[in-house]
């Protein structure tokens, strides 16, 4: 699960583009029907231009609500208290603090709407005409002057600051409740992924530890078997003859494919304390040794330069490359020499060439499943393979290249 899974959604921009020029034009109404407003001589006039001010840039700050919400809901109540800007923006404030916010610190921000709001109330029912108070003037009968004063009472203020109050705070809670019903949908749908990603990763494994029982219990046992019977013929073969040096070749070979049967049944386990040791590619020799071993004319050339810095990745792929091209040429032309070169470093890469004489189509014929894996080899660590008949069709060579890592 990531922070981009969990993390909320962005409000759309059309709610920003609907509130601020909303709470704009509540705000410029309340400050021109204010005594403030109304009063463009005499000293009363210093305080015009804060509420000419006021008018624009309160509403303003609402486009900051998403970053700091308590700190533009106090700077709304401030404003309301000492200009008369009325509580429209103070109000939408406190609503986004609550949808972002928890614990005292919006509790008290909602007394401090609070007071602003009630405070736009009393400024009306205390204003002395319908000029200077917003709600007389919309209670005032048609055709009476607007120097005239309206009776409000107390009743009808407390009621639409009580009502305003409610629809802010109302909306906020609404809104957070939504949040959070969508950030639990979220989490859920990302802990589903999750799931399934295990639940995939746990049937990999187990069908990994089934093909490793199966190798175990078929491959290894063959094996086994293979290096009992070579030693039990080594034993009983008179030193210093051919048969005792072959016995103690398939003994050894047994040995080894033993190891790499281990190291590759470590790797389907996923035990990778287990495994073989990682190889290098000063390790080629022990391959060409073993080749030349079994009797089979190799002609060699290996030619690497800081062999012994190469990625372990790239040094065990080298040699599975070219145990494959001599397997592969002793399959298709059993007994015919064969030409291998290991050239390369840090600058060029590796290039590997193996080249044997072609024996016809039926010697050759196979399922080209060596190749296929050489390839996907090669194709994992970038590099590129190419084979195909040469010496006008009397040579096979294959040519892998793979970039040093």
């Amino acid at each position: 699960m990531t922070a981009a899974d969990t993390a909320p959604r962005r409000p759309p921009w059309w709610r920003t583009v609907l509130l601020v020029p909303a709470c704009m034009f509540f705000t410029v109404s309340s400050g021109v029907f204010s005594e403030v407003g109304q009063n463009t001589e005499g000293p009363g006039a210093v305080l015009l231009l804060p509420l000419l001010l006021g008018m624009v840039a309160v509403p303003l700050a609402l486009l900051w609500r998403h970053r700091a919400p308590l700190v533009i809901t106090w700077v709304a109540v401030a404003a309301g208290v000492v200009l008369p800007l009325g509580p429209s923006t103070a109000l939408v404030a406190l609503a986004c603090l609550i949808v972002r916010r928890r614990g005292p610190a919006v509790w008290w921000a909602a007394a401090g709407v609070a007071v602003t709001t009630a405070l736009a109330m009393v400024r009306d029912v205390l204003a002395p005409s319908a000029a200077a108070s917003l709600l007389q003037f919309f209670a005032l009968p048609p055709g009476t002057s607007s120097e005239a004063s309206v009776e409000l009472g107390w009743r009808l203020p407390t009621i639409l600051a009580l009502v305003l109050m409610g629809l802010s705070v109302g909306t906020g809670l609404l809104m957070r409740a939504r949040r959070s019903s969508r950030s639990a949908e979220t989490v859920a749908r990302a802990a589903g992924r999750e799931q399934d990603r295990l639940g995939e990763a746990l049937a990999r494994q187990i069908e990994r530890e089934r093909i490793a029982r199966e190798v175990h219990d078929s491959l290894g046992h063959r094996l086994s078997l293979l290096s009992l019977h070579a030693g039990a013929l080594q034993a009983n073969t008179p030193a210093g003859t051919e048969l005792r040096e072959s016995a103690e070749l398939v003994r050894e070979g047994a040995g080894k494919a033993m190891d790499d049967l281990r190291s590759l049944l470590s790797v389907l386990r996923q035990h990778p304390d287990d495994a073989a040791p990682e190889l290098s590619l000063a390790d080629l020799r022990a391959v060409l040794d073993d080749e030349v071993a079994t009797g089979e004319p190799v002609s060699s050339t290996v030619y690497l330069e800081q062999a012994e810095s190469a990625d372990p990745a790239l040094a065990r792929a080298v040699y599975r490359i070219v145990q494959e091209m001599l397997t592969n040429a002793r399959k298709h032309a059993p007994g015919a020499p064969v030409r291998l070169s290991v050239t390369g470093g840090p600058a060029e890469g590796i290039c590997i060439d193996a080249r044997n004489p072609y024996l016809g189509s039926s010697a050759s014929s196979g399922s080209r499943s060596g190749l296929q894996g050489v390839a996907e080899r090669a194709e994992l660590l970038g590099g590129r393979i190419a084979y195909g008949l040469d010496d006008h069709d009397r040579t096979f060579r294959v040519t892998v290249t793979l970039p040093w890592r």
